[in-house]
């Protein structure tokens, strides 16, 4: 390869970097130039330079920072990061019982190897924050890719007095940690610190032991594509990838995705997302499913969920708490409120 054709590759390999760095130093040219333009302006004693100075670089910090944020997004859409729930105990000697809490994160990250320790993020405020400043003591599991339930479970908030482990599988260790069954891999950790950053806090953990399972290898994975929960975008995921178990693609689990995609694209935008979606899953469970594609069902929910989203009065509502607000959508004979079987059974109903 001639010297010309290798420094083409080389320009052509930091094309990227180069335009970044030219945006920057527009930028601040864009500064230097503004700021002599203010500096001439106010020697004549009409504007305070500092203050316009001040105003222009606010707004435009702003602005960058903005477009920062976007970009950040963008790339980390394209990062795989691995869902773990974290789990602590805690004996109350009043109930002569043991409180246990659980909580899918998805900012997890082996920050070093001698001593070993990992790092993981949660939200301020919450209760698991609380629970694991007292105990000092938690246990990191690495989801496998069939447990898409668990990340779901524990991303939602547990009422208090509400037990988060009635339902899953699990046994308890020594120290009183609950330990998930099934998962890829299990750490045991105590306290190293913790800190805030923004609106969350960092946690870290010595590890003090590791179970490592000799039969699952594929780890749980997702990537921050949008603001939804990591619930719920883990969820999604795995319905587009049609690797969700099948023993969870359950009616709610139909009206979640129904509302994540609606909640992001309209119902118009949604619809051929929630079509094409529903039909490669069951393609890719075809010797499982006994009823394939109904259209005339996929239009009539994506109209009531819609409906009940456009009538929700907080935009902010976790997918539970939509559920809680209309129960009617989980009721088995709402369906046939509306068509009749006769109906339902015809061709035309189902391919329409």
């Amino acid at each position: 390869m001639s010297a010309l054709r290798v420094h083409r590759h080389l320009l052509a390999d930091f094309a990227p970097a180069i335009r970044l760095l030219s945006s920057w130093t527009g930028r601040w040219n864009h500064v230097r130039r503004s700021s002599k333009h203010l500096h001439r302006t106010c020697s004549t004693g009409h504007v305070d330079n500092g203050e316009i100075l001040l105003q222009w670089r606010r707004k435009n910090f702003k602005s960058v920072e903005k477009d920062t944020q976007e970009l950040f997004q963008k790339v980390m859409s394209r990062v795989p990061q691995p869902v773990i729930v974290v789990t602590t105990g805690e004996y109350d000697p009043c109930t002569n019982k043991w409180n246990k809490r659980g909580v899918t994160c998805s900012s997890f990250s082996s920050v070093s190897a001698s001593p070993s320790v990992i790092s993981f993020c949660l939200q301020q405020e919450s209760r698991m924050h609380d629970m694991l400043r007292r105990v000092g003591k938690f246990a990191v599991h690495i989801l496998a890719e069939d447990q898409v339930r668990h990340a779901l479970h524990f991303s939602k908030r547990a009422e208090d007095g509400q037990s988060q482990f009635e339902s899953t599988p699990h046994i308890q260790g020594e120290e009183g940690l609950p330990i998930i069954l099934g998962c890829l891999a299990v750490m045991l950790c105590e306290t190293h610190s913790y800190h805030g950053v923004g609106d969350h806090n960092v946690w870290y953990g010595f590890v003090n032991g590791v179970s490592l399972s000799e039969t699952i290898h594929e780890p749980l994975i997702y990537f921050f594509r949008s603001f939804r929960s990591v619930g719920d975008q883990v969820f999604l995921q795995a319905f587009e990838n049609a690797t969700l178990p099948f023993t969870d693609w359950t009616h709610e689990a139909h009206l979640r995705m129904a509302w994540n995609y609606i909640k992001d694209y309209g119902p118009e935008g949604a619809t051929p997302y929630i079509k094409l979606g529903i039909q490669k899953y069951n393609e890719r469970n075809k010797e499982k499913i006994k009823v394939g594609y109904h259209e005339t069902i996929t239009i009539f929910f994506i109209h009531l969920v819609s409906k009940a989203i456009k009538e929700s009065m907080d935009a902010k509502m976790t997918f539970e708490q939509f559920l809680t607000e209309n129960r009617h959508l989980t009721d088995a004979d709402l369906l046939f409120e509306y068509y009749s079987k006769e109906v339902l059974n015809q061709p035309d109903a189902r391919n329409r």
